[in-house]
């Protein structure tokens, strides 16, 4: 991935960052499909991380960094903030679970199109704390009810990213984007699902964050702007 600015892990970094790998991948993400994603993409992750040092201008130091140092883990709902001033919360959302109405599938207005992750009128963006690396996207519920997204990220469109033929393809229920995408700091994001039926979703990213140790030990939890 071209156009980021970067710094190098130093050898004690990398070392951190090759040890802590397989321990972080399988204890967060216990699918055989998603650590096969994870291993795929290790490339474009140790990238984000670089972007990441070069971003929070810290040293990485692992899942258990101090204040001053840069840490990992599993992207959660409220790493995303709101940007919009008339929003009176001050992140995304308490948990991905999402329950769809018929109306949602059927709407005439919308053809199904739904925000997920911000809205026309108010994009969500990574706090100033961290940086995200994104690899795909999963449901743990069976069936799927989400058959594509929309996104736009970083002001980038992108095109409309079809789920619901792979889905039903696999026993588990995983889409691995083409191509990784990092999202630097207090970078924005909009994402519309195609609600393809109703009842619950457990849609959700598959990446990881690169936080600040003060970030992601705030116990608010929904951390600083």
């Amino acid at each position: 991935m071209a156009g980021y600015q970067k710094s190098s892990l130093s050898d004690d970094e990398q070392a951190v960052f090759n040890s802590e790998w397989d321990r972080l991948i399988t204890r967060h993400f216990k699918v055989r499909e998603i650590q096969d994603i994870f291993n795929d993409n290790r490339d474009a992750i140790q990238e984000a991380c670089e972007v990441s040092k070069f971003q929070l201008d810290a040293a990485f130091g692992g899942m258990n960094c101090r204040t001053n140092e840069f840490g990992w883990g599993p992207i959660q709902p409220n790493h995303l903030l709101a940007t919009s001033s008339t929003n009176s919360t001050a992140y995304a959302y308490r948990t991905w679970n999402q329950w769809f109405t018929t109306d949602d599938v059927t709407s005439s207005s919308t053809y199904g199109w739904k925000a997920w992750i911000g809205s026309s009128s108010a994009d969500l963006k990574v706090t100033k704390y961290g940086c995200f690396a994104i690899i795909g996207f999963y449901d743990a519920e069976q069936p799927a009810k989400v058959d594509a997204l929309l996104a736009k990220i970083k002001g980038v469109d992108y095109p409309v990213w079809w789920m619901g033929d792979c889905f039903d393809e696999q026993d588990y229920q995983v889409y691995e984007l083409a191509t990784p995408i990092i999202v630097e700091k207090e970078q924005t994001m909009y994402i519309q699902e195609r609600v393809g039926r109703a009842g619950l979703s457990k849609l959700r990213p598959i990446g990881l964050i690169f936080g600040k140790g003060d970030y992601l030990r705030d116990k608010k939890p929904y951390a600083q702007t």
